[in-house]
C-alpha cells in the first residue's frame, strides 16, 4: 500500500523522512513515497506526483510551525484530498496546535506528533489494508511499541533543531508556540503566568501539555488571575496536573488592582533569579504575538507583581536557584 508523505520547508521534509523510514517498521507492506527522494532523476515532478496520488490509498501532511500557513501545502494537500478518500488524509501537526490551523487543512482529521495519536493514525493506515495484510490490533500495538523509541528519538531532535527558532522570522518576536517547546534543561524552578483570561493562552491542549513536562521536571507554575475568573479558571488550572498538586499555585488579585497593573499577559521565568526573563503577549488581533524582556527591566515586572500580591496579604513563591537565560528556550516550550 503507498502512503503519499506531503512536506515543504526544512522540518517538515525531514519529518516526511523519518516517517519514510519508520512507517514500513510498523506497517511492513506500506510503502510510503515522498518527493525529494523517490523521484528519478530527469522525470517530469508532476507527471510523478500524478501517478503516486492515483497509486496511493493514505496521505500524511507533514505541518509545521514554519509552513502551517504556507499556500503550497494548501495545494498539495488539496491535490491529495482529490486523489484520496479525505477520511485518509491526514495532517500530522508537529509542534503546531490543532487550534492555529484553518482553511484548507480543517477539512481533514488532524493527527498531533504525540504517541497516542500517531498510534491512531497506524491504525488508520492499517485498516486501508486488504485482509491479507491488515494486523490485528494486539499485534499492530505491539509491532508499534518496539518501534516507537526510534521514531521518538528522530522527533525529539527535530524539537532541538526548531527550538530557538521563531515562527515569525524575527528573533526578538515569538509567538505562543514559540514559549511552548519542552526542553530538557532542569535548571528551571519556577515560572509565574500572570494573565487575566485563563482560556486565551494557559489552558490550550498544547500549553497544558507543556506545562505537564515542566512539572514532572519539579517545575512550580503560579497563575496570577483576577478574582473575576477564579471561579471558572481555578478547577481547570488545578487539573493540569492533578498528581502533582504542590507544583500549580493560584493566585487571585482583586480585579481592579489587577487591571491597573496587568495591561496584557505576562510569563515570567524564574522570577527571583538574577537573569530572569519576562515574555509579555502584544494586545493585538490574531495571530498571538509576544516579546521577551530580561535584566532590570524584568526585575521590575517581577518586583511590580510581588509587591501587588503581598499588598493583599498572599505570598508568591520564590525561586530556590540562579540560572542564564537567553530566549525562550529555557521556558516550558508544543
Amino acid at each position: 500500500m503507498r502512503v503519499f508523505l506531503s512536506w515543504s520547508g526544512v522540518i517538515s521534509r525531514d519529518l516526511a523522512t523519518a516517517l519514510h523510514e519508520w512507517i514500513p517498521l510498523v506497517i511492513q507492506c506500506a510503502r510510503p513515497f515522498i518527493s525529494s527522494g523517490d523521484i528519478e532523476k530527469g522525470r517530469r515532478w508532476s507527471d510523478v506526483l500524478g501517478e503516486e496520488l492515483s497509486r496511493s490509498s493514505y496521505g500524511i501532511v507533514c505541518v509545521t510551525p514554519d509552513n502551517y500557513n504556507v499556500p503550497w501545502l494548501y495545494f498539495e494537500a488539496g491535490a491529495i484530498s482529490k486523489a484520496i478518500d479525505k477520511s485518509y488524509v491526514s495532517p500530522l501537526l508537529f509542534e503546531v496546535d490543532p487550534s492555529q490551523i484553518s482553511g484548507p487543512l480543517t477539512q481533514f482529521q488532524l493527527t498531533v506528533c504525540s504517541k497516542d495519536d500517531i498510534l491512531n493514525l497506524m491504525r488508520s493506515i492499517n485498516t486501508r489494508l486488504g485482509d491479507d495484510h491488515k494486523l490485528s490490533d494486539e499485534v499492530l500495538r505491539r509491532v508499534f511499541e518496539k518501534w516507537w523509541p526510534d521514531l521518538e528519538t528522530k522527533l525529539d531532535g527535530l524539537r532541538k533543531r526548531q527550538d530557538g527558532r521563531s515562527h515569525t522570522s524575527y528573533p526578538w518576536l515569538y509567538m505562543t508556540e514559540d514559549l511552548t517547546r519542552s526542553h530538557s534543561t532542569k535548571s528551571l524552578t519556577c515560572i509565574w503566568w500572570i494573565t487575566p483570561n485563563p482560556f486565551e493562552y494557559v489552558l490550550r491542549r498544547s500549553i497544558k501539555e507543556s506545562i505537564r513536562e515542566c512539572i514532572k521536571r519539579d517545575i512550580t507554575f503560579t497563575f496570577i488571575i483576577p478574582e473575576a475568573s477564579s471561579d471558572d479558571a481555578k478547577p481547570m488550572l488545578k487539573q493540569i496536573a492533578p498528581d502533582r498538586p504542590a507544583n500549580i499555585k493560584i493566585v487571585e488579585i482583586c480585579n481592579e488592582d489587577f487591571r491597573r497593573e496587568a495591561i496584557t499577559d505576562y510569563v515570567i521565568v524564574d522570577p527571583d533569579a538574577y537573569s530572569s526573563e519576562v515574555f509579555f503577549s502584544l494586545p493585538v488581533a490574531t495571530p498571538d504575538y509576544w516579546i521577551s524582556v530580561s535584566g532590570e527591566v524584568a526585575g521590575n515586572l517581577a518586583a511590580r507583581f510581588r509587591t501587588l500580591a503581598k499588598g493583599q496579604g498572599k505570598d508568591l513563591p520564590t525561586s530556590t536557584s540562579v540560572v542564564t537565560l537567553s530566549t525562550a528556550t529555557e521556558i516550558a516550550r508544543n
